[in-house]
């Protein structure tokens, strides 16, 4: 299968030994780790627009930028000038447009390695503040030979004089008012010979000239993944280790996703000697896309560590970005994917709710009280309620701007803990599993009818459908309820036993009705009020009525706890003769005026 697959060949004499041999036994990069933030260049308005089937107007392209300087992009690779009328105008409409790069924003611009297609990029650039003009180059004898058809001489050749025509029409040109940085990339890098990587690499660092306060820019690139990330890394620590003059050397990693391993090779880059990252805006780029820098930069905020950039309204930078390159995000992506905090395994969804649940009562403890905690027990987390530690939730969806209603998705797979965590969120109720258990029956078989999930909105609907909530009261008190409750995502309420206050009740109904009526679990708890009002009561009662009634839940809410323990039995009362015709209608025959929620109303007084 392996031989027929790959033409008839053998899959390592197809594919084997793509990426070249390099020594490095006393490589330091796996040792390390991540401590600090590379610094983050944008290619979306380069690599992301000429990979988009149609790319960006003026128009759009504006946008895109107003979008990344809002995110904290200080270099943004904008154009590539001599490509098309299109890129030029958008960079003079940038430079000449006043106020719309900031002063601490950097324009990049790409041109191919020749004379005449440099010239036209720095004219785009003429009047510009500051401006790094990045050049590139193809670097594996691969590219070198069947592309460019270029000895190796020649090709050093053409790179040392491209530097120096480049630097003579923009530093040393004394009419030149643009403080101007360089870069070079080095297409293919992930392929190249490491030893003709660092000759070109030290041809280019001469012809330039660069500083310690502005050091060259050297791109190495995964222009098409070819090997496992380790293996690029050991390409970049040995290019750090042995280009001259290491501190007038800016290390740019730019890598692609052919392999699925962008994010993994730039991650492993850095900590072998990079210092710049590129990459787009949810992986935007030619094929399999390049490095998603939302990814890349919210993988080290999940390590502690400060990127510079705000993803705080994650979802607001999605509706753009997918309003302007007319490509979706996949609700699967990291981070900004609709399935991405969202769990609809019943496993997941318990220890998620446990988790918030654990979190929401160190929260809402005094430091104090948290600190003597800590004195006995191992788990660091509990040093600080702010520490996030939830299974199966990466980090907090509040640091994105994302509601805690997307963490649980209910399906026909879900268990009672999903369905629990969502009335919670919905309407303040923390019912007891036993209660959880019986309810989520209901909306697995809701959820398999419609062949389909359930938004939270429908699973509170249908709870308060289901326990008679809707008629018992009015649908503005319900309203006001669901409105006015206020808590810490994930904090429980404590239940308290209402045996007493039900078992009254129960005394009550059963004289009523004139049927035996038991109640075998009966608790309550109070809903807390964001506005500082009087806080609602929400009582959950489990009653034995007759001889055939076993297991019926009904549930209460009211101003005080009488009230709420009063509604849970008339709750379950109404759920009793829904459910029995023939004592309904006995019921009903005693007295043609009387209904049963006649015969129930002393418990609402």
């Amino acid at each position: 299968m392996a031989t027929c697959c790959a033409g008839g060949q053998s899959l390592y004499s197809k594919y084997g030994e793509r990426a070249p041999d390099i020594q490095l036994p006393d490589r330091q990069w796996p040792s390390k780790k991540l401590t600090k933030s590379p610094i983050w260049m944008s290619t979306d308005l380069r690599d992301g627009n000429q990979a988009l089937p149609n790319p960006m107007t003026l128009q759009q392209k504006w946008r895109m930028f107003q979008l990344l300087v809002s995110i904290g992009f200080k270099q943004i690779e904008v154009s590539f000038p001599c490509a098309s009328q299109t890129e030029f105008d958008f960079t003079r409409q940038l430079i000449e447009t006043p106020g719309a790069v900031p002063d601490d924003v950097i324009l990049e611009v790409l041109s191919p390695c020749r004379e005449e297609a440099i010239a036209t990029t720095v004219r785009s650039l003429a009047g510009a503040k500051r401006a790094i003009l990045f050049l590139y180059l193809a670097t594996s004898d691969n590219y070198r030979e069947t592309v460019l058809q270029l000895s190796e001489a020649e090709w050093l050749e053409q790179a040392r004089r491209c530097v120096e025509y480049a630097r003579s029409i923009t530093k040393d040109d004394p009419d030149n008012r643009t403080l101007w940085s360089f870069g070079f990339g080095f297409e293919d890098f992930a392929n190249a010979r490491p030893e003709a990587a660092l000759r070109l690499g030290e041809i280019i660092k001469t012809a330039w000239g660069p500083s310690n306060d502005n050091p060259v820019i050297l791109g190495l690139a995964t222009s098409v993944e070819a090997a496992t990330p380790n293996v690029f890394a050991d390409q970049v620590e040995y290019f750090s280790r042995n280009i001259t003059e290491r501190e007038k050397v800016c290390i740019s990693i730019h890598t692609h996703n052919d392999r699925g391993g962008a994010i993994a090779s730039a991650e492993l880059a850095c900590l072998a000697g990079g210092d710049r990252v590129e990459g787009c805006l949810f992986g935007n780029g030619e094929r399999a896309g390049n490095l998603d820098l939302v990814t890349c930069a919210m993988n080290m905020f999940t390590l502690g560590i400060e990127t510079g950039l705000d993803f705080s309204d994650l979802l607001e930078i999605r509706r753009v970005y997918e309003e302007v390159t007319n490509l979706p995000v996949h609700p699967r992506q990291p981070y900004a994917g609709d399935f991405y905090f969202r769990a609809f395994a019943g496993a997941h969804q318990d220890a998620i709710r446990k988790g918030l649940a654990r979190r929401g009562r160190l929260a809402a403890m005094p430091s104090q009280t948290t600190e003597g905690m800590i004195s006995n027990r191992t788990s660091k987390w509990l040093k600080a309620s702010g520490t996030w530690r939830v299974p199966y939730l990466p980090l907090d969806p509040a640091d994105l701007g994302i509601s805690f209603d997307c963490v649980i998705g209910v399906n026909n797979q879900s268990g009672k803990g999903g369905v629990a965590w969502l009335i919670q969120q919905g309407l303040g109720f923390n019912i007891p599993n036993e209660l959880a258990a019986h309810y989520s029956r209901m909306v697995k078989s809701k959820s398999g009818s419609l062949e389909r999930g359930l938004a939270t909105e429908e699973i509170c609907d249908l709870f308060l459908e289901v326990y008679d909530l809707k008629s018992s009261y009015s649908t503005q008190m319900l309203e006001r309820l669901h409105s006015n409750f206020s808590q810490i995502p994930g904090l429980q309420q404590e239940l308290e036993d209402a045996t007493a206050l039900a078992n009254n009740a129960a005394m009550v109904l059963s004289e009523t009705l004139g049927i035996d009526v038991r109640c075998t679990v009966a608790l309550s708890h109070v809903i807390p009020s964001h506005d500082g009002g009087q806080p609602w009561n929400v009582a959950f009662v489990q009653c034995e009525i007759g001889k055939t009634a076993h297991g019926l839940w009904g549930v209460g809410v009211g101003l005080n706890r009488d009230a709420a323990v009063n509604g849970s039995l008339v709750s379950a009362a109404r759920s009793y003769s829904n459910m029995d015709e023939a004592t309904t209608r006995y019921i009903e025959t005693r007295d043609t005026k009387t209904s049963v929620k006649a015969m129930v109303q002393p418990l609402l007084l």
